[in-house]
């Protein structure tokens, strides 16, 4: 018995049986003894063999022209279909973002360098300021501690930015002559009146170093910048007064959570054994003592409790409550310094452990938030268009040009 592989019915061992077969079954057997059929059998499997090969490579040539056809197709898809990537509006926010501390860094850079550039180097601040006329002193003032105090953009595209630095006057060599003095009485005569009143006026306090503040505006187009104008002195930002403190009640120091509060803060930043400080933490809390330790001694002065009263000496498990601890650290070298912790204690089996340092204090009253400033749509026909980022606010203490100002806060 033969096995079937694919390619055609199986063959008979004998094949004069199935031409006697053949020859039996009347006319048509007749027809079995012409040379065509008596060579049925073989010629079977051969066409059979064959006709798979064809459709084989037929299968493979579609296919390959299939993947020809494919192929440019998927290119133009590629070409016309628009490239997929995040949608970010121009004036976004985070465009905005690295605009702004490109221009804030030029900004005090440029500060720094019309300051303490001599009138015989003023070539060199011609990349910030361009020809813009100026005059130069032959002894420049020193510098230290600059940083961007504010950053404004308005609707022109310009940025107003404020540098704050650490001036002093330059101090000229001991050879060099003496400069002029400046007048004692001013070129013009004030009306009597006026006069009277500089007169009892309390003398103005100058000084010669400092902490000064410069607003220079800066252009800046597809990466590159430079100043509109110099550097003008400006008044130094208004002081703020702090919100109020949610703690309000004074704890004993014999409270049992005093003593908790001391030795958790020795263990984090004197002794720094960690195992202590596990000891005074609640289970699940990852604190980490300071390594190396930088201070030699940590002293707890006070510790104030939030909630209008001092927490139980014999609290019930999960019962918390919000402390500050106002400590003085000592260095090696004997001198001091105060800092303060604001801590979540949490109670368990009877005794506060600290649950959570807070990176803020907790406070009586809410933060407040600028209002935004009102979003003009443009009118049809106006080409006006405006910067604004998401939420600005108006710049603080200062007159509202025509155009308005908004304040960038990246």
């Amino acid at each position: 018995m033969k096995i079937n592989w694919g390619f055609g019915p199986p063959k008979d061992d004998d094949a004069g049986g199935r031409k006697a077969r053949g020859r039996g079954a009347g006319p048509r057997g007749a027809a079995a003894d012409s040379p065509d059929t008596d060579t049925d059998g073989p010629r079977s499997e051969q066409h059979t063999w064959t006709g798979g090969s064809q459709l084989a490579t037929r299968i493979v040539v579609g296919l390959l022209w299939v993947a020809l056809v494919a192929g440019p197709m998927a290119l133009a898809l590629q070409v016309l279909m628009p490239e997929s990537r995040p949608v970010v509006n121009q004036d976004g926010y985070v465009d905005r973002l690295g605009e702004a501390a490109a221009v804030s860094e030029f900004a005090e850079r440029a500060v720094v360098t019309w300051l303490e550039t001599p009138g015989e180097q003023s070539d060199e601040l011609r990349p910030y300021f361009g020809d813009l006329g100026q005059s130069r002193p032959d002894v420049p003032w020193t510098t230290s501690g600059s940083a961007v105090a504010e950053i404004v953009k308005d609707d022109t595209g310009l940025w107003a930015v404020t540098v704050g630095v650490d001036a002093a006057e330059g101090k000229p060599p001991a050879d060099a002559e003496p400069a002029a003095d400046a007048p004692a009485e001013p070129a013009e005569t004030p009306d009597g009146d006026a006069a009277e009143d500089d007169a009892d006026a309390e003398p103005v306090e100058r000084i010669t170093s400092g902490r000064l503040y410069f607003q220079v505006p800066v252009l800046y187009v597809d990466g590159e910048m430079i100043a509109q104008a110099l550097p003008a002195p400006v008044p130094a930002p208004d002081e703020f007064e702090q919100l109020a403190s949610a703690y309000d009640h004074g704890l004993a120091a014999d409270h049992p959570a005093y003593a908790r509060v001391a030795n958790f803060l020795n263990a984090m930043l004197v002794s720094g054994d960690q195992a202590s400080l596990e000891a005074y933490s609640s289970p699940g809390t990852s604190f980490r003592a300071l390594n190396p330790v930088p201070y030699a001694g940590v002293q707890v002065d006070t510790i104030v409790a939030a909630g209008g009263e001092a927490p139980s000496e014999e609290p019930s498990d999960g019962e918390t409550t919000e402390v500050q601890a106002n400590v003085t650290l000592s260095g090696s070298n004997g001198e001091q310094l105060g800092a303060q912790y604001s801590l979540v204690l949490r109670a368990r089996e009877g005794r506060w452990e600290v649950a959570r340092l807070r990176t803020s204090p907790a406070l009586a009253e809410p933060v407040p938030l600028p209002e935004p400033a009102p979003v003009t749509t443009p009118t049809p026909g106006t080409s006006g268009t405006s910067s604004q980022g998401p939420t600005p606010t108006r710049e603080a203490e200062s007159d509202p040009p025509a155009t308005g100002s908004t304040t960038e806060s990246p």
